[in-house]
């Protein structure tokens, strides 16, 4: 239980660090945030937004959903970055434990290995400042951290030579994850 307290406090801190005045620091809008709020006002749906050298459209269609949400502004445009840049502490907590669970799952040092670097993930300058922008960037690190967490997830379950439906559906979020990756940022192919 304190891991998780732990956890919590460190969850708290990226979500300070990522929210805390957003719509006025970083101060304006760089160009790629402003496209991209523009092409999720005038043309949501998209698979593919070749302006601007061509874009994914997955954080395109998030900035959209956003926008219902809280209507069109710069905190609506930026708080869809902060979310996914917290998520991401949560998913590198989870993926560090379950990859250092594969080797030991009776010593404490997962969870404690886990909770150092989703602190130090939190505190980051580069992770903290691409959450609070409007780039789709911050997409990548969340997908890769889920797909690899849900991979390591049902390689657990298939170490103990048991092909359960468990191993299988993490299997299939893991590919799942994999595959959204597509959909994120081009260093991602």
């Amino acid at each position: 239980r304190k891991y998780w307290l732990v956890l919590l406090l460190v969850l708290l801190i990226a979500a300070f660090f990522r929210f805390w005045k957003i719509n006025t620091f970083p101060p304006g809008l760089y160009p790629d945030e402003a496209i991209n709020g523009n092409e999720a006002l005038f043309s949501p749906g998209k698979i593919f937004y070749p302006e601007n050298n061509g874009r994914e459209g997955l954080f395109v269609n998030l900035i959209f959903l956003s926008f219902l949400i809280f209507g069109p502004s710069i905190l609506s445009l930026r708080i869809v970055s902060a979310f996914i840049g917290t998520l991401t502490v949560l998913g590198l907590f989870l993926f560090t434990r379950e990859l250092f669970t594969f080797s030991n799952k009776k010593s404490p040092l997962p969870e404690r290995i886990a909770l150092l670097a989703s602190f130090f993930l939190s505190i980051s300058f580069w992770h903290t400042n691409f959450s609070r922008i409007g780039f789709r960037g911050i997409l990548l690190p969340f997908v890769l951290v889920f797909s690899f967490y849900f991979l390591f997830k049902a390689f657990n379950d298939l170490k103990k030579f048991s092909l359960s439906k468990k191993a299988y559906f993490f299997g299939v979020l893991g590919g799942l994850f994999f595959g959204l990756g597509f959909y994120t940022y081009t260093p991602f192919r």
